[in-house]
């Protein structure tokens, strides 16, 4: 009998097909587990695809799923989870590697610690050395100062983590009209308003391939969803309209100040215009409402814990930057 924690490490395939198949074996090496290894594909070109299909065609612990259109991060992360039934779902991107076999073995000896953590968050090193990724690093704390070290955090980084299959079903899974950007953010607000906590270990640790020059330039239509998703999240979990009022501005400000002028009103009346299907949360969906347990939870997450409101608007002020435009050419 197989006593190993059963695991479904989920990729989505988009093109980059020789990252993604890396990815795959790097998921197939991961020892101690019971897993199975979940790939969504996109939308990839056909020659792509074919390489890809062969090449999950040689272990039955793969299971590829073939996608018409691109149904965006968290609708493609939503299948890939459906077709499994471990106990753990892993998100691996598909430019990003486990640095060795025993990484996702040391991620479950640690959730089943914690009966209420709901989400473990790994380090992410650039890709073969030793420095951490700058571009996927959200937290609160300063990078230089906490990387190293493990704390309860109020986010997760999409690029690797672990989730608990009864935390995700209990709040049936990601939010697919986020499409992109900001999924992460959705995900981790409900699981904390569900009485679940979220970790950042730098003891599961992948490598990212990316360049920093290609993850920190912005596009037109990546701005759109920025603006248009932190909109649309300010309905959902209902923000106090003044701190929703002044992050957006913030937001306009930063848009327009690089140039991005069409690109932050689209954004806006995006988000506006899905204020309607965030309403409909508040009563449908239990998780999106704060608790006097998640309020004390974020608030202790929380960089502004103990500011007064004009230190807290100095310093977002102070944190506001231009959106960093890729450049054209």
């Amino acid at each position: 009998m197989n006593n190993q924690p059963k695991v479904d490490i989920t990729i989505l395939s988009w093109d980059r097909v020789d990252d993604t198949l890396k990815a795959i074996d790097s998921a197939l090496s991961q020892a101690g587990i019971d897993k199975k290894i979940i790939v969504v594909d996109q939308g990839s070109k056909p020659e792509g695809l074919a390489q890809l299909r062969e090449h999950c065609a040689k272990d039955p612990a793969i299971h590829l799923v073939c996608n018409h259109e691109n149904l965006g991060v968290p609708g493609g992360r939503n299948q890939a989870a459906l077709q499994g039934t471990g106990d753990y779902i892993v998100a691996l991107d598909n430019d990003a590697e486990f640095v060795d076999q025993y990484q996702l073995a040391k991620a479950c000896a640690m959730m089943e610690k914690e009966d209420d953590l709901g989400a473990l968050a790994f380090r992410i090193l650039r890709f073969g050395s030793e420095e951490d990724d700058h571009t996927s690093w959200s937290y609160h704390q300063d990078m230089l100062e906490w990387a190293e070290k493990e704390f309860y955090t109020d986010r997760f980084v999409g690029a690797g983590h672990m989730l608990t299959r009864k935390a995700f079903d209990g709040i049936n899974g990601y939010d697919a009209d986020l499409f992109f950007l900001h999924e992460e953010v959705d995900l981790s607000k409900r699981l904390i308003n569900s009485g679940y906590k979220i970790k950042y270990t730098p003891e599961v640790v992948i490598g990212h391939k990316v360049s920093a020059e290609h993850r920190v330039a912005w596009t037109g239509g990546r701005w759109t969803f920025d603006v248009r998703n932190k909109t649309y999240l300010h309905f959902k979990f209902r923000t106090f309209f003044p701190t929703a009022v002044f992050h957006t501005c913030l937001l306009i400000w930063r848009g327009f100040r690089s140039g991005l002028y069409s690109s932050t009103l689209k954004g806006l009346w995006q988000g506006l215009c899905m204020a309607p299907r965030a309403i409909r949360c508040w009563k449908k969906d239990p998780s999106v409402s704060m608790t006097e347990q998640s309020k004390a939870y974020f608030d202790s997450c929380s960089p502004t814990q103990g500011m007064s409101v004009w230190q807290r608007v100095k310093m977002r002020l102070t944190t506001a930057k231009p959106v960093p435009v890729q450049p054209k050419g």
